[in-house]
């Protein structure tokens, strides 16, 4: 419990959603443009998942066509991220979905693309979450998984002003990204009917999956 009071997620929505206007907001236009121009996703459907106040996921609407799916497991958070769909009028191409990675209340095949950023530390199993995520894209669909900050000036800049609010800020999931990136190679490899690959630069960690 003493993890999920320090970490301004699900238990303290309205906190997580001070510090991505405050501090994290630069890093998703950035980000959404890196997703675009590598996966060439811009139109068809979109899930978001672990979209917390739907940021990136709008992010992503702005420089494209894609119908987004914001999914989180907090109802905080999806009605945060309707309010700001409808404040920034994408709400007549953007779903709401409220449920566990694990088992996505989606069919087969639905979506073109999947996006997440900074939620894998909190998935309760890699392995289910991953194979869900390959199901439900079509064929020729892609999957862009991870966390990062667009850049390293942003990195740098955002992490700098954090460690003035609280320097422990990241001690709740420094441990579980360990865990999951030493994991990760073989779940990859076990999944089915897809490609993938791991991004690991300036602009964060990040796997890119094909079907």
């Amino acid at each position: 419990m003493q993890g999920k009071k320090r970490y301004p997620g699900a238990g303290d929505p309205q906190g997580y959603d001070r510090i991505v206007r405050e501090v994290f907001a630069p890093i998703y236009p950035v980000i959404a443009g890196q997703i675009v121009v590598r996966t060439g996703k811009q139109e068809g459907h979109c899930l978001d998942v672990g979209c917390g106040t739907g940021a990136l996921g709008r992010a992503i609407a702005g420089l494209s066509t894609l119908h987004i799916t914001f999914f989180d497991h907090s109802p905080e958070m999806i009605a945060l991220s309707r309010d700001y769909a409808e404040e920034e009028e994408l709400i007549g191409r953007s779903d709401f979905l409220v449920g566990d990675i694990s088992r996505l209340a989606l069919d087969d095949a639905t979506m073109d693309l999947v996006v997440s950023r900074g939620s894998v530390p909190f998935w309760n199993d890699w392995e289910r979450a991953y194979r869900e995520i390959v199901r439900v894209l079509k064929e020729g669909g892609h999957a862009y998984i991870g966390g990062g900050f667009g850049s390293a000036a942003l990195r740098d800049e955002i992490v700098q002003t954090m460690n003035e609010r609280n320097k422990e800020w990241r001690r709740p999931f420094q441990d579980k990204v360990r865990l999951y990136q030493e994991a990760l190679p073989a779940i990859l490899e076990a999944l089915p009917a897809a490609q993938s690959n791991i991004i690991d630069d300036e602009s964060g960690f990040w796997v890119h999956i094909i079907k």
